[in-house]
C-alpha cells in the first residue's frame, strides 16, 4: 500500500512541475537484514517525461579494506608471495539499465561518467614484496568481486512503462546478500537521450542489521575492548563447561 501511495505522489509532482526530468524513490530508506536469510530485496522506482526513457542506475556500497595476494609457481607448487593492500574498496557495486549499456550510450560516454565495473575507482594500493603493477592486481580484484556476486552488471533490468499524460514510469529491484556490509548504499540515477546523459539524481539506503544481531554489532562497535574481554571470558567458560561434560560422560 505504501508503495502505491509513493508512486501516486511522484505522478502528482511530475505532472504539476513540467521542468522536472527525473523523480525517484525507493520502497525503503532504512533496510534491515537478518542473518541466515537469502538476502534483502530493494525496489527502486520513479518517473520521467515521455521520450526520455533510457535509464542507468548505479548502487555503490560502503567501503572496506581488501587484500590481494600474488601467487607464483615454485617447483610445481603455487606459493603466496607479494601482497596488494587496498583501502576503501566498495563492498558492493551494482549497475542496472533499461537496455544494453552500449545501446544507451557509447563506451566513451560511460567511461566519462565512471559507469561500469571497469570504471569503478579502487584507489591507490600499497604493494609489498611484488614486482607486479597495480593494474594487474586491479583486474584480478574486479574479477574476484564479480565472481563472488559483490560487483554486478544487470543490463535490461529496469522496467519501463507509460504513465498518465506525458509521464513515463520505471521500476527495478536488486538483491543485497545476507552478508552485506552495514552502512549507506549510494544510488545514482542517470537519464539518457540520444546517447547523452541529460539528467542526474541520487539517493541513499541505510542498511542495518535487525534484532539481537544488531545489538551485538552496536555493542562491539561502541565498546570494542569490553566486547573482546567478554568474548574471551565466554569462550573460556564454554570450553570449561564442555570439558566438565566430557569428563562426566566418561565416568558414566
Amino acid at each position: 500500500m505504501k508503495l502505491y501511495i509513493k508512486i501516486t505522489f511522484i505522478l502528482v509532482v511530475l505532472c504539476a512541475q513540467a521542468p522536472l526530468d527525473l523523480v525517484i524513490d525507493t520502497n525503503e530508506r532504512d533496510v534491515q537484514i537478518n542473518p541466515g536469510i537469502a538476502g534483502t530485496r530493494v525496489v527502486l522506482f520513479g518517473a520521467t517525461p515521455t521520450g526520455k526513457r533510457d535509464i542507468i542506475i548505479e548502487i555503490v556500497g560502503p567501503p572496506k579494506n581488501q587484500t590481494m595476494q600474488e601467487k607464483r609457481r615454485f617447483f610445481g607448487l603455487w606459493l603466496g608471495r607479494g601482497k596488494s593492500y587496498y583501502k576503501n574498496v566498495p563492498s558492493y557495486y551494482n549497475i542496472l539499465s533499461s537496455k544494453p549499456f552500449l545501446k544507451i550510450a557509447s563506451q566513451e560516454s560511460l567511461n566519462k561518467l565512471g559507469l561500469g565495473i571497469n570504471n569503478l575507482p579502487l584507489g591507490r594500493a600499497n604493494i609489498k614484496h611484488s614486482t607486479i603493477k597495480q593494474i594487474k592486481f586491479d583486474v584480478r580484484l574486479r574479477s574476484e568481486m564479480h565472481d563472488s556476486g559483490q560487483f554486478l552488471e544487470k543490463e535490461g533490468n529496469i522496467i519501463l512503462r507509460s504513465g498518465p499524460g506525458k509521464v513515463g514510469l520505471f521500476r527495478t529491484e536488486f538483491l543485497l546478500p545476507p552478508n552485506s556490509l552495514q552502512g549507506k548504499y549510494f544510488v545514482r540515477y542517470f537519464l539518457f537521450q540520444n546517447g547523452e546523459a541529460i539528467s542526474y539524481a541520487e539517493s541513499s539506503i541505510d542498511l542495518k542489521q535487525a534484532g539481537f544481531a544488531r545489538l551485538i554489532w552496536l555493542f562491539a562497535n561502541k565498546f570494542p575492548l569490553l566486547y573482546g574481554i567478554i568474548a574471551i571470558i565466554l569462550s573460556g567458560l564454554l570450553g570449561w563447561i564442555v570439558s566438565i561434560l566430557f569428563t562426566r560422560l566418561k565416568l558414566i
